[in-house]
């Protein structure tokens, strides 16, 4: 079900399955099983869509405990249960309708009034809600039959003269939700940036800058459809509202995708080199990102976090780290890989010490949260605070999920390895975690670490080895002189045998291969006078 020019995807099937859901609640022959029959089409609905519209929302609330009512026999127990379902009921019916006109400043009573809700339905609502006693069954019940009737008026029936059938192929829905979700990442690189600290933007109209002003308005109003005034909204609004958009428009996880390539994408922010630069004079060594340019991007990457997309986002940064060519768009991605992997490694020390300490965070807010963090790691000013409340990607602490990332050749990996492994629980020791960073750095930077001998030795080797010692020993069975070696000459004889056939033979006549680890050389298990001598 589909609008045009401004369409949704909606969680109904079709016209005609909207309008029997609407017969079965609103029509004077409908009966308790007909309005069985829409709350369960509405559960549906819910299930396909979990943000349904706040309309369909409050009817459900209100529907479902007016059959529950409409089925039960009553005795004082399930009298006072049903008295608390209508109770909150009636508070989801006012707080679903009118959350957008709180929102720009009218009161619950003032917004009541606007659109014909009768006042008293607003004080039994606050009656519920911070009363000690539940209002009367009677009362509660004849509110709920006003709130229904209301709904009726106010969103079916509008609904209902305008509502059709609009039928598009895969491609098209696609396009629109690629489109939508690049306007909404879009705007959300924006208002980070609007959100530095350094800014002490508090509203959009504190923007300054005419191009990013104007590209902060106009990304809002296309974002939002123009509903509300954007000029002087405060920027901590605008993250609600942009939330509140990101849950309705990333219902699906393949969703994730398009938020990464338009992050990733040339013209995008959070990869751009000429940005870099102008915020960072350390560009092309292999220091850490500097914190003014970090903090551009930190409210963009608690969004991230916040709608489980930091996983995926994570993971496309390290495929532009792989890329073929060393460029510096791939050392600035493994430079943002590394900043965020320490940010979310400290985020996990500090809820493993609190969860170890007397701390009761169930009774800690977000600020206090932060400041027993700021408390606890008072350098730790580079890198981003992440929402302290989010657990860190459970998939970033198991080693069978990064060892594809550290087995694959990289080189860059060295800039974020060591924050890659601090992730992994349970730890890994230090002496392997060393190695690890040892070899990512020789896959970095060969020319560091020179090799005493270059030749590299194959079964060919092995082969011609072989054939040269049967050839020996050939000739030693034709020649009837039997030459004695001194002892002390044997030495002597071992060592032209080396000259003559290579490390082969000494690693055949001195040690055995069968009884050594993959990996490892012989000598490093067996080191006999004979390879003493040669080493």
């Amino acid at each position: 079900m589909m609008m045009k020019e401004f369409f949704h995807l909606s969680p109904w099937y079709n016209t005609e399955e909207w309008n029997v859901v609407y017969k079965n609640i609103f029509e004077v022959t409908s009966t308790l099983s007909s309005k069985k029959a829409a709350l369960d089409q509405l559960l549906i609905w819910k299930a396909r869509c979990p943000s349904l519209p706040s309309g369909i929302e409050a009817t459900m609330s209100l529907l479902n405990v007016h059959i529950q009512d409409q089925e039960q026999n009553h005795d004082m127990c399930s009298d006072h249960l049903l008295r608390l379902a209508y109770s909150s009921a009636m508070v989801r019916f006012i707080n679903h309708m009118f959350d957008n006109e709180t929102a720009k400043g009218l009161s619950l009573f003032q917004a009541a009034k606007a659109f014909g809700v009768p006042e008293w339905i607003v004080v039994l609502r606050h009656e519920t809600s911070h009363g000690n006693l539940l209002p009367h069954l009677e009362l509660l019940r004849e509110a709920c039959d006003i709130s229904l009737n209301w709904l009726q008026k106010r969103y079916w029936d509008k609904h209902k003269v305008c509502i059709s059938d609009y039928t598009v192929d895969k491609v098209q829905i696609e396009t629109y939700i690629e489109k939508e979700i690049t306007t909404m990442m879009d705007f959300c690189v924006l208002l980070s940036i609007c959100s530095h600290p350094k800014s002490k933007v508090k509203n959009s109209a504190n923007v300054t800058q005419a191009f990013l002003s104007e590209s902060l308005l106009n990304g809002a109003r296309e974002l939002f459809k123009e509903r509300h005034n954007f000029s002087y909204r405060n920027i901590n609004w605008l993250w609600q509202e942009l939330n509140i958009k990101a849950k309705k428009i990333l219902i699906n996880d393949s969703f994730s995708s398009y938020v990464n390539k338009a992050l990733l994408a040339d013209e995008s922010g959070i990869l751009s080199l000429e940005m870099y630069e102008n915020l960072d004079d350390n560009f092309s060594n292999d220091s850490p990102l500097c914190r003014l340019y970090v903090q551009s991007f930190s409210g963009l990457l608690n969004f991230l976090l916040t709608h489980d997309l930091l996983k995926d986002f994570l993971l496309e940064l390290i495929k532009v780290t792989q890329g073929e060519e060393e460029t510096m768009k791939c050392k600035l991605a493994a430079k943002w890989v590394s900043t965020i992997l320490t940010s979310l490694s400290n985020n996990q020390k500090f809820l493993e010490k609190i969860n170890k300490s007397d701390i009761d965070i169930t009774t800690l807010n977000n600020n206090e949260m932060n400041s027993i963090y700021c408390d606890w790691f008072p350098n730790d000013k580079r890198n981003i605070l992440f929402d302290l409340c989010k657990p860190i990607p459970k998939e970033f602490t198991d080693i069978d999920f990064l060892q594809p990332i550290i087995s694959t050749y990289n080189c860059h990996l060295a800039l974020f390895i060591k924050a890659l492994l601090d992730l992994i629980r349970p730890k890994l020791p230090d002496s392997v975690m060393q190695k690890i960073c040892e070899l990512a750095k020789v896959v970095a930077t060969p020319e560091k670490f020179p090799v005493m001998n270059s030749r590299m030795y194959t079964a060919n080797d092995l082969e011609m080895t072989k054939n040269s010692e049967s050839m020996h020993k050939s000739e030693q069975d034709e020649d009837m002189e039997i030459i004695e070696v001194p002892i002390q000459d044997k030495h002597t004889e071992q060592k032209d045998t080396r000259q003559t056939f290579g490390i082969w033979q000494i690693a055949t006549e001195d040690v055995d291969w069968a009884t050594c680890p993959i990996g490892q050389l012989p000598w490093t298990q067996v080191l006999p006078d004979s390879v003493e001598n040669m080493i």
